[in-house]
């Protein structure tokens, strides 16, 4: 298989897998107990976090670990929303935000929400953000990189102009973390969602950075497990492979950017030629390893049902949302129609891919494309 859907999960690196397998068979412990087994699992759980802090530029005990992204976007929304409903009810956010943003925010009871609508290559405008702040604003949710089109936004600029009305910050940066620098001191960030599953590690594992004493309370009850912030037994053998899936990250990012970018360069410069297709974002500033491409007379779905067929994979949008029968809304927040958004297809690539892989993939697409002329 040729795999292009790297913006929706990446393969386990075989390094991670080697390091979780103690966790799975060997040393189960509950990280909880006090017996040997368990303090085995609670120190590595440390070990991990402390890698990942590092990493990320943070003091260990602004790590909370959850199960994956969308519960860190839960937990950083609904979290500061409890913590200051009685401050304030107004949110801003994005038209381009991922789902777990999307419906978090939109099933607050009591909240007023402002949508900050990009530009026509998905960028969002520090001009729109400053006019949009209220007297009663409390948080700011951004997406650092667009899962679907690739944009990347000024998270530096934008937490500047929250943070000077006093404004809490949230940036999701799951698409961000394989390729940009997710130092939060960099940032500006209070609150910053990131997780394994983009970045070679495990599924089901996630983490949100929060800024001490910034104002947040649980909505999960139970232990006291993660800072009493998340209940619940952690995945311990999850943690050991998200620490890990960092540590090798730290060593290879470089080289795996620009691999990616020549190879999502040539594919976007051989395709630019074939006609009825054109490029969703053209953003100068966007993701190293993703494009989005629309294609006059086929349907994603056909588009899709014909790339499978010649075993390659990649999709028509956000994984959260593939089942939906709805065009993207991102797509639509930049200017697409309905037909345009039912009519485009996520290519993303991965330091795994090759340029065979690539040259292949531009044979197939060209030849479905004209079989649908």
């Amino acid at each position: 298989m040729i795999y292009l859907d790297n913006s929706a999960t990446t393969k386990i690196d075989p390094q991670v897998v080697k390091e979780m397998i103690p966790y799975l068979e060997e040393y189960y412990g509950n990280p909880s107990s006090l017996y040997h087994h368990g303090q085995i699992s609670r120190r590595v759980i440390d070990r991990s976090r402390e890698i990942i802090s590092q990493y990320i530029g943070s003091d260990i005990q602004e790590i909370i670990f959850t199960s994956g992204g969308t519960e860190s976007n839960n937990l950083a929304i609904r979290g500061v929303s409890l913590a200051l409903k009685n401050k304030g009810r107004h949110i801003i956010t994005t038209e381009i935000e991922h789902d777990s943003v999307m419906n978090t925010i939109k099933n607050l009871e009591g909240f007023n929400i402002t949508y900050l609508k990009p530009d026509k290559n998905g960028v969002i405008s520090e001009e729109d953000l400053d006019k949009e702040i209220q007297d009663n604003t409390i948080l700011v949710s951004i997406i650092y990189a667009n899962s679907e089109i690739g944009t990347i936004q000024n998270i530096k600029a934008l937490s500047n102009i929250a943070h000077k009305k006093g404004i809490l910050f949230h940036t999701d940066a799951m698409q961000a973390a394989k390729y940009l620098d997710i130092n939060v001191e960099n940032l500006g960030v209070d609150l910053m969602t990131f997780g394994a599953h983009k970045i070679n590690g495990p599924k089901g594992i996630g983490a949100l950075y929060i800024k001490r004493e910034t104002p947040i309370k649980p909505y999960l009850f139970g232990g006291s497990q993660e800072y009493n912030m998340r209940a619940g037994t952690e995945n311990v053998a999850g943690i050991v492979g998200f620490g890990k899936a960092i540590e090798i990250l730290s060593h290879n990012i470089y080289k795996r950017i620009e691999k990616v970018k020549n190879l999502r360069d040539k594919f976007e410069n051989t395709l630019k030629d074939i006609g009825n297709i054109k490029f969703n974002s053209t953003a100068k500033n966007r993701m190293p390893h993703l494009t989005n491409v629309y294609f006059k007379n086929i349907l994603s779905e056909s588009m899709l049902v014909q790339l499978d067929l010649n075993n390659i994979a990649a999709s028509a949008g956000s994984a959260c949302s593939s089942l939906s029968i709805e065009p993207s809304h991102v797509l639509k927040a930049i200017g697409l129609t309905d037909y345009e958004a039912k009519h485009s297809i996520r290519f993303s690539l991965g330091h795994e891919n090759t340029l065979e892989e690539i040259e292949k993939t531009i044979q197939i697409i060209k030849k479905i494309n004209e079989n649908y002329s």
